[in-house]
């Protein structure tokens, strides 16, 4: 029998950002014959081939909610090139569900990216021409991976400096919730974590049910506000019977208490 080797689906533009664990598989094969017959018919042969186990790699993508940056997650085959990848998904556009969860993106429809190489910690981009919204999601993309500190486009001049999601607060959130993310199952303890610019750096959380019943309300208070991003990583728990449907985070008005920058991510499914 004469070993043969996969050749890869498909090669991603090459990008040295974040190594991730690749797994090989191999692709055997087996005939069996079956003898000759009196008639001297032809030797029929059959041939089973496994089926390659693919792995894949947990990434971010930011859309966009109500203008301002939202994270979804995405699953993309293991690959060195996972920034790239997650690019790519970024580009592919919001899903049909997350069109329905009100999500939109500010990268047009039919562009593309381009290579991406990682120089001294800053991600350098060959892209089309993008809005301020769209520009933000390629850095929230790309900054999610710890070796990208910042972001330049191909067609920045000199020493332009890198771009940060703190260039972009005007397209982010009061309060933006990076964990958990839309349509995640969640069970108790349950971490909500992100970041959020608020008066005094305070909020509340809640969730819900199915039947919209508040489970629980938490009040938090982020490392800073008042002008002043700040993150924050608070920890709810509820009964093992309870499944959470909604999580809701706003801000409560200081004149009447009424909720501000409202923001509610679907659980469970």
């Amino acid at each position: 029998m004469v070993a043969r080797k996969s050749s890869p689906v498909r090669r991603l533009l090459p990008i040295l950002l974040v190594a991730v664990l690749a797994a090989g598989c191999g692709k055997s094969s087996s005939h069996k014959a079956s003898p000759p017959t009196s008639t001297g018919s032809t030797v029929s042969t059959t041939t089973t081939e496994s089926v390659p186990r693919v792995t894949t790699t947990f990434v971010r993508v930011y859309f966009l909610r109500g203008g301002k940056v939202a994270p979804v997650g995405r699953e993309v085959p293991d690959t060195r090139a996972v920034a790239f990848a997650a690019l790519e998904q970024l580009f592919g556009g919001p899903s049909s569900v997350d069109r329905a969860d009100g999500l939109t993106s500010g990268v047009p429809a039919n562009a593309s990216p381009a290579a991406v190489t990682l120089v001294g910690g800053v991600a350098v981009v060959d892209l089309p021409q993008l809005s301020r919204a769209g520009l933000a999601q390629v850095v929230y993309t790309l900054t999610q991976f710890s070796s990208v500190r910042g972001v330049r486009t191909a067609r920045s001049i000199g020493d332009t400096k890198p771009l940060t999601r703190a260039d972009f607060e005007d397209v982010t959130p009061q309060i933006l919730v990076e964990s958990p993310l839309p349509h995640e199952p969640v069970a108790s303890p349950l971490h909500v974590r992100g970041t959020a610019n608020t008066f005094e750096a305070t909020f509340d959380v809640q969730l819900f049910d199915s039947a919209g019943r508040k489970l629980l309300q938490r009040f938090v208070t982020a490392t800073s506000g008042s002008g002043t991003r700040g993150t924050y990583d608070v920890t709810l728990t509820f009964p093992d019977t309870v499944e959470p449907r909604w999580l809701e985070v706003f801000e409560p008005s200081a004149e009447n208490g009424q909720p501000l920058h409202r923001v509610r991510i679907p659980l469970n499914g």
